[in-house]
């Protein structure tokens, strides 16, 4: 084969109308700037008998501002496929935690002959050519993706119908070239159900296979590819092959057509299952585990494989109502790593800080949030707040200990229940046993909680007796302190 930039033609142009530069203003006061693209399209010699063969390449949002290295799904029927794959991709990465990746679809003039394994004359005397088609991805179109994008070594084959079977052959030929496949709705009925007659054997056979498969297919679709589909799932839930991950959805409403769409969004949730940190295995948390687990991640998967700040802050919160105060500022400070730029992340890790005794380090994370929010033209963060905790942590109200005896006690309203007590000059309170929070003083009769719900506390003199009231999410309970201890 001739040096691969010899047989590289490439065509830049946009899937959507490019409009190179911003127009002047219209009559009406409206300047048009260039039309918002998904994707390049390009043409390659596939280096059989001269083909020029179309792709498409779609980029992440973030490729041009960065170095890292990106997953790159192969889209067969991208003609038909490419909008709403390049779509998931982008809402999945922003919002669901899934890595960013490189989308490179390709399309077919012949899918007879590009999506068939093997020869049928009855269909087409063209048929038959999905070796070939394979050959031109793995040793054309790979390569020359590989040198001219930062791509990761993961890879992911999607194919849909006649190009869900090409996609389910080489899943059941343990593939080396794919890590991962969404194969919508296969034909697998071609040549008088040839794969489904080698599927059990093939799958017994290659017992380490690793890979991850999803599989879906419209509730509407034909009742013999249903039962064909589950045939071929079921060959591979016999082989019992732990190392293959898989997962199978009959899509309620949806047809032959229509069902790429939820397969796809479905099936790239499914691929990167592995990656968010399931809250029941918050239990079992350990800082150096967490660490490892993320790095382990991004060497599979590429940089952009991390939590959603949902999840880093819902687990860091739940290590400080634990009491792992290290591990907390563990998360928080990889969530501040991975979103930089939001005032509260930053407070929440200066929180967490406070807790694990490292005062000099939450002042600079509270400084940092403070600027940020006073820079800011979202309306991120509290400024006020800010400023507050950097004055009591530069100078620590010391309360006497002659003022704290006078609030211990019990405190209640007959459904929530309080109780209040010191420990070496520092101030404690209980509520739903056995979970125990210390209180900071703002001053000698307001407190507040730095785990959540990070309530504020107020403690007022009714005749002769004190009332506490609890500020949460913009509520009072007024609670009354009764005599003796709580039961």
């Amino acid at each position: 084969m001739p040096p691969l930039h010899a047989l590289l033609f490439l065509i830049l142009c946009s899937l959507s109308v490019v409009s190179p530069i911003a127009q002047e203003l219209s009559d009406e006061g409206v300047k048009e700037f260039s039309a918002l693209s998904i994707a390049n399209r390009y043409e390659i010699n596939s280096g059989i008998n001269s083909e020029l063969r179309e792709f498409y390449v779609s980029l992440p949002a973030s490729y041009e501002s960065g170095q890292d290295h990106y997953p790159v799904l192969y889209l067969l029927d991208a003609d038909q496929n490419m909008e709403h794959a390049v779509a998931s991709a982008r809402m999945l990465a922003q919002w669901r935690g899934v890595p960013e990746i490189i989308i490179v679809g390709i399309p077919s003039t012949n899918r007879l002959r590009d999506y068939t394994p093997t020869q049928v004359v009855s269909y087409s005397d063209q048929s038959g050519g999905g070796e070939q088609f394979v050959a031109f991805i793995e040793q054309v179109l790979i390569p020359h993706i590989d040198a001219n994008y930062r791509t990761h070594s993961f890879r992911i084959l999607s194919g849909h119908s006649l190009s869900g079977l090409l996609a389910a052959n080489e899943l059941a030929q343990a593939s080396d070239t794919f890590d991962a496949y969404i194969i919508i709705a296969p034909s697998l009925w071609w040549n008088d159900f040839e794969m489904l007659e080698n599927a059990p054997q093939q799958f017994m056979q290659n017992d380490e296979l690793t890979a991850a498969a999803y599989f879906g297919i419209g509730e509407h679709d034909g009742f013999g590819m249903k039962q064909e589909l589950k045939r071929y799932v079921d060959a591979i839930a016999a082989a019992d092959n732990e190392l293959l991950r898989f997962d199978h959805k009959i899509y309620s409403g949806e047809g032959h057509m229509s069902a790429p769409m939820p397969v796809t969004y479905d099936g790239l949730l499914f691929v990167f299952s592995d990656i968010p940190y399931a809250e029941e295995n918050w239990e079992h948390f350990s800082t150096a585990g967490f660490l490892a687990r993320e790095q382990g991640l991004q060497e599979k998967y590429g940089a952009t494989a991390v939590q959603t700040a949902e999840t880093y802050v819902g687990l860091a919160n739940y290590l400080l109502r634990q009491g792992d105060f290290e591990g907390a500022v563990a998360v928080f400070a990889r969530n501040a790593e991975i979103y930089p730029g939001f005032a509260p992340y930053l407070a929440w890790l200066a929180n967490a800080y406070v807790l694990n005794g490292e005062i000099e380090n939450a002042i600079i994370e509270y400084e940092k949030a403070y600027e940020l929010t006073i820079s800011s033209i979202n309306g991120q963060g509290n400024a006020n707040v800010y400023l507050e905790q950097l004055k009591l942590l530069r100078q620590p109200l010391v309360l006497s200990e002659t003022n704290l005896p006078g609030l211990v006690g019990c405190y209640t309203n007959g459904e929530q229940v309080y109780q209040f007590t010191t420990e070496n000059g520092r101030f404690f309170g209980h509520h739903d046993e056995p979970r125990r929070f210390e209180l900071f003083a703002k001053n000698a009769k307001q407190f507040f909680m730095r785990v959540p719900p990070e309530n504020s506390f107020s403690f007022v003199e009714e005749g002769a007796r004190n009332v506490l009231l609890i500020n949460t999410f913009g509520e009072q309970l007024r609670l009354p302190r009764v005599e003796g201890r709580c039961d």
